[in-house]
């Protein structure tokens, strides 16, 4: 009896907080899936937006340095406002620093909002069922995305107005739904979380330096191609279609199959693949809407595995989702940072990505060392 209601407790709130992800989601992606274009429109280049992209991981990287203790309803509040502040800071960019200041602000939200959702969200998980939450997890951005993206571009081809009002408006959802949450404290220490995860911080660090591709040079890259909002959104509804389907199956899959890393080596290699693949399409727009499309499709399997992977080895969730936001971060600084100073040598960049394509071919070959060779890990 008493397990059977501790049960229903746990669902009910692990419900409660798919609900209140999937309505800070949507007020996110609402207000940010179709700015890129009204960048464009406001004066900031390609390479000032890659610059913005490093300040984004940057402020979050020092706010974690700097910050170690949370409360998660408090956390949760900030990171709403926090978004909206950089929201309205972008309506008018009369200089590049507004713009910069609002990347930075737009990073203090990535640590303030997901490094306490993601301790919230596994730890309602049961162990035998990471792969499948992971994959819910995953999912609920790009079912989001795919009505905002298409309903954003569409308002914001009549007039960007309709997404600053309609912004103000889904701010107060998730605001409203925090009361609901439940509340607890963060503290680490970040040194003894980096310790604590030794066995998968390069892989962390790794996939961090490959989301460089996702996080700065799809959605900016784009922009060669595709200008208008209208476009532009529907784009992305399109990347977002090709994520759901895939990712629900496979999160259930690996919980029956468990050896998560053996879809962490096909799923690497694929990756390593395309992103060599993406030289031949910086200048088609055929083949960069065929390989984006299939990057965006692998995407969301990767996370979930690569996070069931990061889970499953930790348990001790409080020391090791601090430590892997940390190095993602890093990852991403670093990637990013290289994509900057391929603009510098090319004005259309190609050398980034066999750069990225042989940091995904690292990954398996470190695994296999690992496990098969030095012998000093075991994974599920």
């Amino acid at each position: 009896m008493l397990k059977s209601l501790i049960s229903n407790t746990r669902r009910q709130q692990f419900a409660s907080l798919l609900i209140f992800h999937a309505a800070y989601i949507w007020f996110r992606s609402f207000s940010n899936v179709v700015l890129p274009p009204h960048y464009l429109q406001q004066g900031i280049s390609l390479q000032q937006m890659i610059i913005g992209s490093i300040i984004v991981f940057m402020a979050a990287s020092l706010l974690q340095i700097f910050k170690t203790h949370y409360a998660s309803k408090r956390s949760f509040r900030l990171a709403i406002i926090l978004t909206l502040v950089a929201v309205l800071l972008i309506i008018k960019i009369t200089t590049v620093w507004q713009f910069y200041l609002s990347q930075a602000i737009f990073g203090l939200t990535i640590i303030s909002f997901y490094l306490i959702y993601n301790i919230a969200h596994f730890e309602l998980t049961p162990r035998h069922r990471t792969g499948f939450s992971s994959a819910i997890f995953f999912s609920i951005y790009p079912l989001v995305s795919l009505i905002t993206s298409l309903l954003a571009g569409l308002l914001a081809q009549a007039n960007y107005l309709f997404i600053w009002i309609l912004s103000g408006l889904f701010f107060f959802i998730p605001q409203y739904l925090v009361k609901f949450q439940k509340d607890f404290k963060v503290s680490y220490n970040l040194k003894l979380s980096l310790q604590a995860i030794k066995a998968t911080r390069s892989f962390i660090f790794l996939q961090g330096i490959w989301e460089s591709l996702l996080f700065g040079i799809i959605p900016v890259f784009s922009l060669y191609f595709i200008k208008s909002p209208l476009s532009y959104g529907a784009y992305m509804a399109y990347l977002s279609l090709m994520s759901v389907l895939a990712n629900l199956l496979l999160g259930r899959y690996t919980d029956r199959v468990q050896k998560r890393i053996l879809f962490l080596y096909p799923l690497t290699l694929i990756m390593a693949s395309l992103a060599f693949l993406f030289p031949l399409a910086i200048s088609k727009v055929l083949w960069w809407v065929i390989i984006t499309g299939a990057v965006q499709f692998l995407r969301p399997i990767f996370w979930n595995v690569s996070t069931a992977f990061v889970i499953d080895s930790h348990p001790n969730l409080r020391q090791a989702i601090p430590a892997r936001e940390f190095l993602l971060s890093l990852g991403r600084v670093f990637g990013l940072s290289l994509v900057l100073l391929n603009f510098l040598v090319q004005s259309k960049p190609t050398y980034i990505f066999y750069f990225l394509g042989t940091i995904m071919l690292i990954y398996p070959f470190l695994l296999f060392y690992n496990t098969k060779i030095s012998k000093k890990y075991s994974y599920l």
